[in-house]
């Protein structure tokens, strides 16, 4: 099953340059994931209610190959792919203008059980096992983060706000990606055109958590970890930019 949608991008979704790129795409991804899951009944607008189990999204991968004004709509396309597991499932999506690719990217998505808070399976929400597409996807693998620290620089700490929660009570996943987009100025954004940007999540953070945000360069890339206070890593992230 492919979900499809054409949408128009608003002023609200483009950044500083007036454009819309890595953060309002990944909005985007945010946006279609939730609504295929909502068209097949198993979203999470239901399944907190009926199985006391939500989903949570452990992985997000962009690539950026255009950015979008907003006066012509977009075409966008996500799907489960083949070789998806019991435990977590892996969903690609597509975003065009006129046949033309402007990004693309995969997100891993697990279900948790709002009880134990630990991880269970598909079978737990009765999720259809046909629902597979192969469709060819130019991502890269996820990337295996080091729990290394070395050579890394503190930029800044930010604390968990109301705004920050969603309704599992915990930091939502799109509020990490301006969290480790905030370790850079918008100085570095003007001279830099960022490709893509991967994220990964480690531990929940909730009202009140600090997280204390570190920086190393390694050539074209930027590794990105926030830390909790116990020294925990609360989310990991690689962004690549060239210069623009």
């Amino acid at each position: 099953m492919i979900y499809t949608s054409d949408y128009l991008p608003q002023f609200r979704d483009a950044g500083e340059n007036g454009l819309v790129g890595l953060r309002g795409y990944y909005n985007y991804f945010q946006d279609m994931i939730t609504q295929y899951m909502h068209s097949i009944d198993k979203g999470n607008d239901t399944i907190p209610e009926k199985y006391g189990i939500t989903w949570i999204v452990t992985r997000y991968r962009l690539n950026v190959y255009e950015e979008a004004d907003y006066h012509l709509p977009l075409h966008m396309e996500t799907w489960i792919e083949p070789g998806s597991t019991r435990a977590r499932i892996h969903m690609g999506l597509t975003i065009y203008r006129d046949k033309e690719v402007y990004a693309e990217g995969r997100t891993e998505c697990c279900l948790m059980d709002l009880n134990s808070r630990k991880l269970t399976g598909m079978d737990a929400i009765e999720l259809p096992k046909d629902l597979a597409e192969e469709r060819e996807l130019h991502v890269a693998p996820f990337t295996r983060f080091s729990s290394d620290m070395d050579g890394f620089t503190y930029v800044f700490t930010q604390t968990v706000r109301y705004t920050d929660l969603d309704k599992t009570r915990h930091m939502t996943n799109l509020k990490y990606i301006d969290l480790l987009m905030n370790a850079f100025d918008s100085d570095f954004y003007r001279t830099h055109r960022v490709t893509n940007f991967e994220i990964r999540y480690e531990t929940q953070c909730f009202e009140g958590e600090e997280i204390k945000v570190y920086v190393k360069q390694v050539g074209e890339q930027y590794f990105l970890y926030g830390i909790k206070k116990d020294g925990s890593i609360a989310v990991a992230g690689l962004m690549e930019a060239v210069n623009a």
